[in-house]
This record gives structure tokens, C-alpha cells and sequence, in this order.
């Protein structure tokens, strides 16, 4: 599906356009940039986004710093949030062998704050930092402690939201039940543009259908209880180096 696919039908449906015809390329234009407004809004809604990345970065011995985003040293796009984060402790090791350690993902700004030896250097870091700014696109991780050995990693798992339309004629394919979602989603945002009157049913296939993808995004949480706490005690997994 390309972008003027879906604005065609959107605005079919509010009846701005009867089938058959086309829209101006000052309406598919401007529809554009509603279209790339909404999906930059759904981008900060966790249930719109279907999927985590799994990413893996090198860490440099001695440097605690990196801009992330794109065209940052951790090119990616910019995560409005991080899920989780590790370290792989030797990055040559055989994917057999290679050791995954989780880390505190992201510590508050009050936390980071009450790191009183920022500098402090150790063989692997153990928490991490992510201010979230927007400077030109980018953000900053910094890690602590700073690793003092070469071939250490950092894993970070971040919700991949959709991506804006490139432009009016590029293909897209999209999970199920997507491009009906966006199309009722972007008709209410086009009928004002229009003057158009938005239905009782469109408004419901739009709740409908946007409640269908949110619910289908949803993953369960799992509530962990210190071993201590077990009648029976906690077992070591050796997979995870945790207790269950």
C-alpha cells in the first residue's frame, strides 16, 4: 500500500471524492502531512507499536557517552523509551558461548543523579542512562561503570514504532489489520481538513479497528518475587544467571 492508496480511500470514505475520481496534488499533499502527523503520534502510544528490537552495540574501553538516534554512534532511530538493556561481556566469544547479562535499563534522572563517581571505571557496566533529549535527533546513553577492557557490548531492546511515508507513491506492507486502522484513524483527522462530515460509522470502525491493533500489541508482565520470599526457595537458572 502507498501513501496516495490510503489517502485515496480515506477520503473516498469521507466522501470528498466519488470512485473513480482522483484527488489534486495540493489534497494529497497536504492529506501527506496528516497521514506522517498521525503516525508520529502513534509512535508515543506503547499498544500501536508491534514489535521490540534487539539491537547490539560496541562499547568503547574508557568512553561513557554515545548519541543515539540517526546518524548517531548507536544509529537507530531515536527510541521514545527503552524496554530493557544488557551486556555482552566478550563480544569475540562464539555466538555459543557469548554471555548476555542484563543491566538496569534506565536509570530516573534521580537516580543518575546520585551516581556521585560518574568517571568510575569497572571491567563491565552495570546500569545505564538515557537522557532522552532531542538535540538534531539525537539522544545520549551514557553507561556506568565506564568499561576499562575492549570487546564488551551493549544490547538494547526498543520498541520500533512505524515509520513516516517516505512519499506518495513507495509500497508498504503493514501487520494485520494496520492499514485499516490508519485508514478510519486518518479520516477523523481529514474530515475537518475537509469540511467533512465524519459518520457515526466511520467514528466506530475507527474505535473498532485501532482497540483490534492496540489489543493484538499487548504483552503480559512478568512479576518477579524475591527468593526469599519462597517457601520453598528460589532455583538457579543458569541460562539467565537469576533465581526463579
Amino acid at each position: 500500500m502507498t501513501a496516495n492508496d490510503l489517502i485515496t480511500r480515506t477520503l473516498r470514505t469521507l466522501g470528498v471524492l466519488a470512485s473513480g475520481e482522483t484527488a489534486t496534488g495540493t489534497e494529497v499533499n497536504d492529506s501527506l502531512t496528516v497521514l506522517n502527523n498521525m503516525i508520529d503520534t502513534w509512535a508515543t502510544e506503547r499498544l500501536t507499536i508491534y514489535t521490540v528490537a534487539r539491537t547490539v552495540f560496541d562499547l568503547s574501553s574508557g568512553t561513557q557517552d554515545y548519541t543515539i538516534g540517526t546518524g548517531g554512534t548507536f544509529n537507530i532511530v531515536r527510541p521514545i523509551w527503552i524496554v530493557g538493556a544488557s551486556i555482552i561481556t566478550d563480544s569475540t566469544a562464539s555466538a555459543a558461548q557469548k554471555l548476555e547479562l542484563p543491566i538496569t535499563q534506565a536509570m530516573t534522572p534521580t537516580e543518575w543523579q546520585e551516581v556521585t563517581l560518574k568517571g568510575l571505571q569497572s571491567t563491565y557496566p552495570l546500569g545505564m542512562y538515557y537522557d532522552r533529549n532531542w538535540t538534531a535527533g539525537l539522544a545520549t546513553i551514557s553507561v556506568w561503570p565506564i568499561p576499562n577492557v575492549a570487546n564488551v557490548q551493549l544490547v538494547l531492546y526498543t520498541p520500533t514504532a512505524l515509520t513516516a511515508f517516505a512519499d506518495l507513491t513507495t509500497a508498504y506492507t503493514f501487520p494485520p489489520g494496520y492499514e485499516e486502522a490508519m485508514r478510519y484513524q486518518l479520516a477523523l483527522r481529514l474530515g475537518p481538513e475537509y469540511g467533512s462530515q465524519v459518520t457515526p460509522d466511520v467514528r466506530m470502525l475507527a474505535s473498532e479497528t485501532f482497540a483490534n491493533i492496540k489489543r493484538v500489541n499487548i504483552t503480559d508482565d512478568v512479576l518477579g518475587i524475591d527468593a526469599a520470599l519462597l517457601a520453598r526457595g528460589g532455583r538457579y537458572d543458569w541460562r539467565t544467571d537469576r533465581y526463579r
